[in-house]
């Protein structure tokens, strides 16, 4: 494949940075959950669970999955615990094997309840309760490579599986009243980095209204690697998971403090929210211009990404201990939905709601965090049936098989004429 090169600058040293001290201001608080009034694994209506635990930016993504999980003879039931991408990750690779296990986490010392949830058929949720003594995590989903978790390789005697899913942009996101539509990654430095730079990142110049995670979210760690600020090192507030800082960005409604406040989300939190957030156009080192993840701001294309634009992106990553190379039955249940060669229509379907891209749209591939692009080719492209869910509409010829498709696309895949 050949390397598409993009222009770049050597990596900056941070200037050291602190994490700032919450300042008093009035955010929408997460509150403590209520206590679960079910088990999260019944013998009746959940006979059949698979553990998951990491990423928070995913929950909405399982959703749609526990929908397709549903439509089968003998479905398993999701059963997810929201802890971050690296803890996720430590499920599965630790050594530990307390630290494999996912258990209650009740409200204590001002801090809110982490109960796990399982998932109905129609992707909503509903918290409950773990074996007392913990469940074994049978899927650990990252946002980031396990090697952006520090967990580099495998124990010894122990095989681990990548399972890939779909491409997933991280983004910059300010309030809907905000008049900012771009940022440099040399201004996310000076944000991020060192506080707002002494006014010199204005209109972002106090850490309070800072929207950020932690070291152990895939998120931060991603646009860490993209702005040379590491992700232990931020200044801002951490709001202890996606939706937290999608909620407490939506309520800022004063115009002077919406100008001053900046989050980080994926995408598929970020797009459902656009009616209250607006996403960022992202200059990278090196670029010329911003891009947004989208054609524009208005579409939800990820044209910019697909084509390696928008440089802010990686896939999805679930984890799991395998025999043989073979998953258990439950993650099994999960994982292997993406290890087939060509996805279901399904899947692709759903994939792309969630304001996700399926693989078999990109143009570009990379294999390690943030690391150089290549060019992507499959013999399963769904660049058509991709631009029909999100636009609903495409100029790609419908077809039945290859035979009745152009020159120029010569391939039928997923019921239109694509091209290589």
């Amino acid at each position: 494949m050949n390397e598409i090169r993009f222009p770049s600058t050597k990596a900056k040293r941070p200037v050291g940075a602190a994490l700032a001290l919450g300042l008093a201001v009035t955010l929408l608080a997460e509150g403590a959950s209520a206590v679960p009034t079910k088990n999260c694994f019944d013998s009746v209506e959940r006979p059949k669970v698979v553990y998951v635990a990491g990423s928070s930016a995913v929950s909405g993504f399982l959703g749609v999955i526990q929908g397709i999980l549903a439509a089968e003879a003998s479905p398993y039931t999701i059963v997810y615990q929201s802890q971050g991408s690296c803890t996720g990750v430590s499920a599965v690779y630790s050594e530990d094997p307390t630290s494999r296990l996912i258990k209650d986490i009740p409200a204590a010392g001002g801090k809110p309840a982490n109960y796990a949830r399982f998932y109905n058929a129609d992707g909503t949720t509903e918290e409950c309760f773990l074996d007392p003594a913990g469940n074994p995590v049978d899927v650990g989903v990252s946002d980031v490579y396990a090697g952006t978790c520090d967990f580099a390789m495998a124990p010894s005697g122990v095989q681990i599986a990548d399972y890939q899913g779909p491409i997933q942009p991280m983004t910059f996101v300010v309030p809907a009243l905000s008049t900012q539509k771009v940022i440099s990654a040399e201004a996310a430095y000076m944000i991020f980095g060192t506080g707002g730079h002494m006014g010199a990142a204005a209109p972002w110049t106090d850490p309070t209204y800072f929207f950020v995670r932690n070291a152990s979210s895939g998120t931060q760690q991603m646009i860490a690697r993209a702005i040379n600020v590491p992700a232990d090192k931020w200044w801002g507030k951490d709001r202890g998971g996606s939706s937290a800082v999608r909620d407490g960005l939506k309520i800022l409604l004063d115009a002077s403090l919406a100008e001053q406040a900046i989050g980080i989300l994926s995408t598929d939190v970020a797009d459902d929210a656009r009616a209250d957030l607006r996403v960022l156009a992202f200059k990278a080192f090196g670029q010329s211009c911003g891009y947004y993840p989208d054609s524009t701001p208005f579409l939800f294309d990820k044209r910019n990404v697909r084509d390696g634009h928008y440089p802010i992106w990686g896939p999805l990553h679930f984890y799991t201990r395998v025999s043989a190379g073979i998953p258990t039955e439950q993650a099994g249940a999960l994982v292997t939905r993406f290890a087939a060669p060509k996805l279901s229509n399904a899947l692709v379907e759903a994939i792309t709601k969630k304001h996700l891209v399926p693989k078999c749209a990109m143009r570009v591939d990379r294999s390690t965090e943030m690391g150089p692009l290549k060019t992507y080719t499959t013999d399963s492209r769904c660049d058509c049936f991709f631009e029909q869910i999100v636009n609903g509409k495409t100029t790609c010829q419908a077809c039945t098989q290859s035979s009745e498709c152009p020159s120029s696309a010569p391939a039928c895949s997923y019921g239109y004429c694509e091209a290589p």
